[in-house]
């Protein structure tokens, strides 16, 4: 496994010094302390195997430390200037680069938990990277993890319950958010009306959130006299700041925000936790995709509406 985060760490390192910045695949709230909050198990001081648990920690949380920093730098670097299809094609590039380094990092977490299946102390790695591992992961492997009864994992019990509403077939969940002029509107204004609708989760301050803006703005184009629409759903707690974003990045769709970050109560409701994050409601206001970025955005639409 330690041959599995050299591979991620190095070529992290050569992407660094490669290109001059890196994409996030997404934007995670950053707790200080990189855990779910949840308390760790009681046994683990007491009990050597919860020795590996240390040493998957710290090694994840060091790729995870540098992602975040490149998260930063791509921020500024689309915010410098215009992304000219030139700028964009490096963006995508480097986009494509990270998405890898990513991906190995979920590949050597799971991997971890998988090989230390009959230790209870995998809880600590289960809590504090649900976010990586993921919910549909979570609950495979909690369906036969013989110690998935402990208290502490209580909260991903809960999470997987709630991701049900995000899977296809779900009915939309609605609840009710101002517009940029202050007038409340529920989301079953727009959701569940003939049209196929993509509700936007996004925030002025995303870097790859802005990144992603145009291959939205192009399905949008191409599709929406087809019968495809789009409700954006900000995380921004700015109002200048989300107004500004959404004339620069021609959203010309309607858009939605309480203003409150994280705690807006899209993400409560939707139980999300990453962003850019998208879901893709049919006609009668059930959930058809969730998560389509770029290409797939496109493929799926044509699947649904025609080329």
């Amino acid at each position: 496994m330690r041959k599995i985060l050299f591979l991620i760490m190095s070529s992290l390192a050569l992407c660094i010094s490669a290109q001059t910045s890196i994409p996030a695949l997404r934007i995670i709230p950053n707790n200080s302390n990189g855990s779910s909050g949840s308390t760790p198990s009681a046994n683990t001081a007491t009990n050597p195997e919860g020795n590996f648990v240390q040493a998957v920690i710290d090694s994840v949380e060091n790729s995870m430390n540098l992602i975040r920093q490149k998260s930063d730098e791509l921020m500024e670097y689309v915010r410098a200037q215009e992304l000219t299809p030139e700028r964009r094609a490096v963006a995508d590039s480097m986009a494509e680069a990270y998405r890898a380094i990513y991906d190995n990092i979920i590949i050597y977490l799971r991997q971890e938990v998988e090989s230390h299946r009959e230790s209870s102390d995998v809880a600590r790695l289960l809590n504090r990277y649900q976010r990586l591992l993921g919910l549909d992961y979570l609950e495979e492997y909690l369906s036969t993890y013989p110690h998935a009864d402990q208290p502490e994992l209580a909260d991903i019990r809960s999470q997987i319950a709630i991701n049900q509403h995000i899977k296809p077939g779900a009915q939309l969940i609605d609840f009710e958010l101002p517009d940029e002029v202050g007038a409340s509107h529920h989301l079953s204004e727009y959701i569940g009306k003939g049209h196929y609708v993509l509700v936007d989760f996004w925030a002025s301050w995303c870097g790859p959130c802005r990144q992603e803006m145009p291959n939205v703005k192009a399905a949008y184009e191409r599709f929406h006299e087809r019968g495809f629409d789009i409700l954006g759903l900000s995380f921004d707690n700015n109002r200048e700041a989300w107004l500004r974003a959404v004339a620069d990045l021609g959203m010309t769709w309607p858009q939605l925000s309480d203003l409150k970050g994280w705690k807006s109560l899209a993400a409560q409701k939707y139980n999300v936790r990453a962003i850019p994050f998208t879901l893709l409601f049919d006609p009668e206001g059930k959930v058809v995709a969730d998560n389509l970025r770029g290409e797939a955005l496109s493929q799926k639409l044509e699947e649904l509406l025609g080329n």
